[in-house]
């Protein structure tokens, strides 16, 4: 195996484990934050990285098995296995939201004071350094690599930042005697909680549904086929995403008077041009004959 996808590999394992190790130390502070607190906000918070140290476990186990080489039985290889992860992800936090919309609207209906707030800030502010580390690890390993868990888990967390922000000023002006502010950030923070686990299954159900690639793939992929003089076009272009890899298949239009082995190259060519472009796709190049003008006959061998 090249350095290339060994160091994709090392890259999304690391990403894995840092946010699994995040998860648990964010959970372990927050527990004792919300028992000295009692406030629903930080219930809601601690919920949340409960539910971040699960979907990073799933994470973890379904980048190892989308690392797996194809073979006979999955011949297009384990990527698929990213989306389904974001799949469970998007599952366990919707599930996580539903259990802080009752639990804020009981903390809306009996309001109590905060207690110990100055612990509570403290840990939110951990809580956004460690956070914002993990965030930049995340970010790194998905422009190196596409990984769609990675990128689903990153959005997550993306989220706790402004739900850790908001938080904080409840802690922060508790004492005022807004008791209602507490239930009401609760709430507020559930239904953005829900609304990630939407957009999280949505875009890992296109996934495995074979959605195309984004718009500006035909683009590039014109933009290669015309930069090659032989080339007359292409038609019906196919593509779709699985874990990092990019499926492409085209059907190109060439002379027919090429020789088999002159139209062979130029699709070799244009192959490799676009997997420059689209590093580790798979690409399937048809050959489609265009008459442009008399056909040559070539004459058999040793006919007079």
């Amino acid at each position: 195996m090249s350095d290339g996808p060994n160091r994709e590999h090392r890259l999304l394992l690391l990403a894995a484990m840092a946010s699994v190790a995040t998860a648990l130390v964010l959970i372990a502070a927050k527990t004792v934050a919300w028992l000295m607190t009692g406030s629903v906000s930080l219930l809601a918070s601690l919920v949340d990285s409960v539910m971040d140290s699960l979907a990073s476990l799933i994470n973890f186990f379904a980048i190892r098995y989308s690392l797996v080489p194809a073979d006979e039985e999955h011949r297009f290889g384990h990527g698929k296995a990213e989306a389904l992860a974001g799949l469970g992800q998007a599952l366990f936090i919707a599930g996580s939201s539903v259990f802080l919309i009752h639990q804020s609207v009981l903390k809306l209906m009996d309001p109590t004071p905060i207690e110990a707030s100055m612990v509570g800030i403290g840990v939110m502010v951990a809580s956004i350094v460690l956070t914002f580390g993990l965030l930049l690890i995340q970010r790194y390993v998905v422009r190196q690599t596409g990984s769609t868990a990675i990128e689903a888990d990153s959005l997550h967390y993306v989220s706790d930042l402004a739900v850790n922000v908001g938080i904080i000023a409840v802690l922060a002006v508790s004492s005022l005697g807004w008791l209602w502010l507490d239930g009401a950030v609760g709430l507020a923070i559930a239904l953005f909680i829900l609304r990630s686990a939407w957009q999280i299954a949505s875009e890992a159900s296109q996934l495995l549904l074979d959605r195309e690639m984004s718009g500006d793939v035909r683009n590039r992929i014109s933009a290669i086929v015309s930069s090659h003089p032989e080339a007359l076009g292409f038609h019906d272009l196919r593509t779709r995403q699985s874990g990092r890899t990019s499926f492409i298949q085209l059907h190109l239009d060439m002379d027919q008077n090429l020789t088999l082995r002159m139209a062979h190259d130029l699709a070799d060519r244009i192959e490799t041009d676009i997997k420059k472009d689209f590093p580790g796709a798979d690409v399937i190049i048809h050959l489609d004959p265009v008459a442009v003008g008399p056909k040559v006959s070539v004459e058999p061998p040793g006919a007079l």
